[in-house]
């Protein structure tokens, strides 16, 4: 067996296994439900469930739903997103604004968007303005104090290096801060990209506007015979969450591949 054959097997084998585990967690699923381990009033089981999965596959309203969901969350992230990298860049280029700003950031960081639902329905309504907002709310506090620190956070040897070599204003922020930001700014984006759907999720479930999360209330208001539809429902938007983290994780080694940590996941596979 040749170094290509390895390198294929080296690349197929965690795939294999997670479609295992996969498989193994619908099988126990399935058997549970048969051996009336599983109430069936609260747990359908795992045919019943993917069975009506492939019906809502066919079904407009489940990509209806799915578009709304994308929509709102595409948006939120990419306002929260913009404005948290530009003011978390501004604020550590500047240690005086950062020093003045930081407790106030650190506190609304600390605010649980849930708690300011409330706020968004009065103002907005089911609407989809109400999710961009929640989500851009949610993922701008975060994000921007991920950015500061990597901002901050310039190895000193290439600070002093820069400052020996004369590197000032745009020179020197594209190229000694940036590149010791994007790390951390990727990071930031890829964990601010599903805290993004999650809240999307929810701003749809409790607040009401179209997407995903309000198909899913409205499945469990239809009472138990809609219960496979319901999980189905969930399971879509637990496979969307992965989809996204996925693609995001899979970008930032694309964009970073010059980067040493992403350099130091190619040799395991990672």
């Amino acid at each position: 067996m040749g170094p290509s054959s390895d390198g294929v097997e080296r690349r197929w084998s965690p795939i294999a296994a997670r479609l295992l585990v996969v498989a193994a967690v619908l099988a126990g699923w399935e058997y549970l439900s048969a051996s009336g381990s599983l109430d069936a009033s609260s747990f359908p089981s795992m045919t019943d469930t993917m069975a009506e999965l492939a019906r809502q596959l066919l079904s407009a309203d489940l990509w209806t739903a799915l578009w709304n969901t994308v929509r709102g969350w595409a948006t939120g992230l990419a306002i929260g997103g913009s404005l948290a990298v530009l003011v978390g860049t501004l604020l550590g280029l500047n240690r005086f604004a950062y020093l003045s700003v930081i407790p106030v950031v650190e506190f609304l960081k600390t605010v649980p968007v849930i708690a300011i639902l409330p706020l968004a329905i009065v103002v907005w309504g089911a609407t989809l303005q109400m999710k961009v907002f929640l989500v851009a709310f949610g993922v701008f506090w975060p994000l921007t104090i991920q950015v500061i620190y990597g901002v901050r956070a310039v190895d000193p040897v290439v600070r002093d290096t820069a400052v020996v070599l004369r590197l000032r204003g745009v020179r020197r922020f594209v190229g000694v801060t940036l590149p010791s930001a994007a790390p951390f700014i990727a990071t930031g984006l890829r964990v601010a990209a599903a805290v993004g759907l999650i809240l999307t999720i929810i701003a749809e479930l409790i607040g009401g506007a179209k997407g995903l999360g309000l198909s899913i209330l409205t499945s469990v208001n239809a009472g138990p015979q809609r219960l496979p539809a319901t999980y189905a429902l969930i399971l879509v938007t637990g496979v969307a969450g992965v989809v996204v983290t996925s693609a995001f994780a899979r970008l930032e080694r694309r964009v970073l591949h010059w980067h040493e940590s992403q350099r130091n996941l190619a040799p395991t596979g990672a």
